[in-house]
């Protein structure tokens, strides 16, 4: 039976078109991980694998990032439940949704904000709920030889950087960077304003080199030619930048109920990272230290 806080997608297919070996997710749970919830689930573990090519010394370091970084950031990861009042005022003044995978394989998540004004922007609560869309991501694509972010920043104003949050965007980086079971392959801003430089500015210190290698700028008025050519086809686009799939709107109202039936899913995965969705979800310290309450003199 399907555990509440695991991922959807289909583990056999996904193990076999990645060329991932099962022995492998064995490997990955010994010695358990300190911080790490004894049950975590083998497609969460595949997407680790994935990201980390095979390596499971890397592996095991970026999946302690991983629940490190939702610890240390419970205003990130915590009440992530898609009918509160702070989780739709972000659906109604952001877009949010994946696009098909590219003909590469890739993963694409895509984010705007859809109304221009800064009063409606909460910095934690959109990244947030971006974080959300990332693993509503994995539950239907899994592993993939990459993930592409396609920011659209038309509705961004300067008054949005006041809004923002220096040590939030630590660690929306740390764990961009860091943590996510997903291999980032480009960033791709479109529209990009003409203050990008101030942007820049502020998130430059928390991006690692090759990061900021993978960032690919598209001016309001410069041709998405190569996007098409080289990174997503028309055939994976909302109709609004050229592509043929259904208008952005249409796109994330879509992804508003995907969102919605996915609550089971964000309220075990807290319970389960916070140890305490039963004997079975203690977390490793836990563990030892009830290891040792057992010794005797």
């Amino acid at each position: 039976m399907a555990l509440a806080h695991d991922l959807g997608y289909d583990l056999e297919e996904a193990l076999k078109r990645e060329g991932l070996n099962r022995n492998d997710l064995v490997a990955l749970r010994s010695p358990p991980i300190e911080g790490v919830p004894l049950d975590i689930t083998d497609r969460l573990l595949t997407c680790f694998l994935s990201a980390c090519n095979q390596n499971i010394d890397e592996t095991r370091k970026v999946i302690k990032i991983f629940y490190d970084a939702r610890r240390d950031g419970p205003e990130l990861f915590n009440d992530r439940d898609p009918f509160s009042p702070k989780i739709r005022q972000c659906f109604q003044n952001q877009d949010y949704f994946p696009l098909p995978p590219t003909p590469s394989g890739y993963s694409v998540v895509y984010h705007r904000l859809s109304s221009p004004k800064a009063s409606n922007y909460c910095f934690d609560e959109a990244v947030k709920t971006y974080f959300m869309l990332l693993e509503s991501c994995l539950t239907t694509d899994g592993p993939r030889p990459g993930l592409i972010c396609l920011f659209d920043m038309s509705n961004v104003g300067l008054t949005h950087l006041l809004r923002v949050k220096i040590s939030t965007i630590r660690k929306f980086f740390h764990y961009l960077q860091d943590g996510l079971p997903a291999k980032l392959k480009a960033i791709h801003v479109l529209n990009a304003v003409s203050f990008f430089d101030k942007v820049l500015y502020i998130i430059k210190p928390f991006i690692h080199a090759e990061i900021l290698k993978m960032l690919f700028l598209h001016g309001s008025n410069d041709s998405l030619e190569s996007l098409y050519e080289d990174w997503i086809p028309r055939s994976c686009l909302p109709s609004d930048y050229g592509g043929e799939l259904k208008s952005v709107a249409d796109l994330h109202q879509e992804h508003i109920k995907k969102f919605e039936s996915m609550r089971p899913y964000f309220l075990a995965e807290e319970r389960q990272r916070n140890g305490k969705g039963g004997d079975d979800s203690a977390l490793i310290d836990g563990a030892s230290k009830k290891m040792k309450s057992l010794d005797i003199d």
